[in-house]
């Protein structure tokens, strides 16, 4: 997990208001739902112009790389003892 993320966590344990916790729950899928939106428009983008192997190769590696720092929203409710 990364430094910013323990961060947030660390900040958010200590909250004790339920509507700010739900605000920053909604932000955070907002956030996931854009990055999705972006990455399906890069790659629609990518495949309208016939990509070349190498295009199609960073493209993925992007994806691969972006989804494996992301940390699911199941997960940080979990660190921070939420339950819907």
């Amino acid at each position: 997990m990364s430094p910013l993320a323990k961060m947030i966590i660390k900040a958010l344990e200590n909250e004790e208001d339920d509507i700010v916790l739900a605000e920053v729950l909604d932000f955070y899928e907002y956030l996931k739902e854009k990055k999705k939106r972006q990455k399906e428009i890069l790659w629609k983008n990518i495949q309208e112009d016939e990509p070349t192997n190498e295009e199609i190769e960073i493209i993925n590696n992007y994806i691969q790389n972006d989804s494996n720092d992301t940390i699911s929203l199941d997960d940080l409710a979990k660190e921070l003892g939420i339950n819907e």
